[in-house]
């Protein structure tokens, strides 16, 4: 989110939630903290998504909490009164100052955006995220971007040696991001991809000034194409492309929750929809090709006749014919084109070769049948995955999409492998926990070692199928103080049964411990550890 959004939305919330009470904190989803609010009776919801490829925060009408799969965050900010809401003086942190002298600091920038609790003297009491690395410290400081208020400044700050006008104006504007700044150099009559060299700085700084106070006076819009939302613009935009629909808002604050919940949605869909389309495409292209290739090979003529022929001729030629030759040549009194050479096995009668070639012509008979009723199979499945291919293409949502996987789930299975979509990059495969939770289960011993060694952190939850070799399995937690609901440790506890060599058990134990006390033996095998405090549970393993 850029300054200027951060700013206008800080101030209508500032006019709405002043004296809100804070009720709860939650997490429902990795990287996502939800705040609940209540104001003279009436509920809402700030929701803060912590992932830097896309960093949000905007507010829901109503109590949005589930009634399964949350954890609590924060614990103890409940009670608290928010006095106000404020942006830092030039950078991106809002901050809900609180009745007892703290705040909630909401950093939404970086490659580590988080939300803290900080106390009265700017310590940090609790993080969302990463708790370990922040409590006790002092908070992040604001860093003011530079003033670029005058045409002098902005003179000063110009690189002409960067790619596109574009970048330059980003770079000489600190608060504008690429799109604010394509949206200034628009204004000033440009292209973004205009070469720096071609611009009149006096004229591009007035357009920025221009494009500066219309942002202090918003006018929000949300662009579609179809039920796509494409763009969100504080102040409408000049260069609206061909196919898209402009929706205004009277408020930031309801732009940005539409604009917010759609743009998590589509990021849901294209999550699942990106690897089933690609599997897919790879298993329609590679059956496509093998049924052409078997239909060629069906195409040329059958073997079975020439065997059969041959064993003809032989036994009409046997008569006293023994071992001994490796061919022979006969005339063809069958087809009539003269002579031909029949490859004999030599440790063999005329009459026992000739058996073998009707044996081999029956053979071939059977081995072509069958692989028509093969070639008649692979293009049928071709010609369904195309059609799921299709089909899969043609959704727009998230709820499209599982509703054609509801009902074609296992033809699409059939076809690419119920775990297709996993993903193969990471040496673990991630199964989602009651409460938000996620559990990371080693694939392999080098991906144990890999687990537990780099991914895990000290007090994050260990698991293993005790005394028998099996995946390492860790639950990740938000923070040392964060206590992960029995249901989600006993779920994990499963898989970690089920993914060890006590699978056909009726019960397994399985140690349960912070990583803390999980260390490698030095000199052995990767993924090969010693447990130096555990806890166990009696579970009945289960897969995912």
């Amino acid at each position: 989110m850029d300054f200027f959004t951060l700013d206008a939305l800080a101030r209508e919330w500032n006019a709405r939630l002043a004296g809100a009470l804070i009720t709860e904190a939650w997490t429902q989803s990795p990287r996502e903290l939800s705040l609940g609010l209540s104001t003279n009776g009436a509920e809402t919801t700030l929701r803060v998504i912590c992932d830097p490829a896309l960093t949000l925060v905007f507010r829901t009408d109503g109590a949005a909490r589930q009634r399964r799969n949350t954890a609590d965050v924060l614990d103890g900010i409940g009670g608290r009164r928010v006095e106000r809401v404020r942006t830092a003086e030039r950078d991106r942190h809002l901050f809900l100052d609180l009745d007892d002298g703290g705040r909630l600091q909401i950093v939404l920038f970086g490659s580590r955006p988080n939300v803290f609790w900080v106390d009265a003297e700017g310590v940090v009491r609790a993080a969302f995220l990463d708790e370990d690395d922040h409590v006790g410290q002092p908070a992040p400081a604001p860093r003011p971007a530079p003033v670029v208020d005058t045409a002098e400044a902005f003179a000063e700050r110009w690189r002409s040696n960067r790619k596109t006008v574009e970048q330059a104006v980003a770079g000489a504007v600190p608060l504008f991001t690429r799109d604010l700044a394509a949206a200034a150099v628009r204004r000033a009559g440009l292209e973004p991809n205009t070469s720096p060299e071609a611009a009149d700085l006096g004229a591009l700084f007035e357009a920025v000034e221009a494009y500066r106070s219309a942002l202090a006076e918003p006018e929000p819009a949300v662009y579609w194409r179809g039920p796509v939302a494409e763009a969100f613009a504080l102040v409408p935009r000049a260069d609206v492309p061909e196919g898209w629909r402009e929706e205004r808002f009277d408020t930031v604050d309801a732009a940005l929750g539409v604009w917010a919940k759609r743009s998590l949605a589509q990021r849901a869909y294209t999550a699942e929809y990106g690897p089933l389309e690609k599997a897919l495409a790879v298993a329609s292209g590679r059956r496509q090709r093998s049924a052409e290739a078997m239909l060629e090979e069906l195409a040329q003529p059958s073997r079975a006749d020439r065997y059969e022929t041959w064993g003809h001729l032989l036994m009409a030629s046997a008569v006293g014919q023994g071992p001994g030759r490796e061919s022979v040549r006969l005339d063809d009194i069958i087809g009539g084109e003269g002579e031909v050479e029949i490859p004999l096995d030599p440790a063999r009668s005329a009459v026992e070769n000739a058996e073998r070639y009707y044996d081999k012509a029956r053979r071939t008979r059977k081995a072509r049948a069958s692989a028509e009723r093969r070639w008649a199979e692979v293009d049928a499945e071709a010609e369904r995955a195309a059609d799921l291919l299709a089909r899969v293409r043609a959704t727009e949502s998230l709820a499209d999409l599982r509703a054609l996987r509801e009902a074609e789930g296992a033809a699409i299975d059939a076809l690419i492998g119920p775990r297709a979509d996993d993903g193969p990059a990471e040496p673990f495969r991630r199964v989602s926990l009651p409460g938000g939770y996620e559990a990371l289960i080693g694939k392999h011993a080098r991906g144990n070692a890999h687990l537990t060694t780099r991914v895990a952190s000290p007090h994050d939850l260990w698991l293993h199928a005790r005394g028998v070799a099996g995946s390492h399995v860790v639950v990740k937690r938000p923070g040392r103080s964060t206590e992960v609901p029995a249901e989600a440790v006993a779920a994990a506890a499963r898989l970690a049964a089920w993914f060890s060599t006590a699978r056909t058990q009726t019960v397994v134990p399985v140690t349960v411990t912070e990583r803390k006390y999980v260390r490698p033996i030095k000199g052995g095998p990767p993924g090969l550890v010693r447990v130096d405090r555990e806890d166990v549970l009696d579970v009945e393993p289960a897969g995912p």
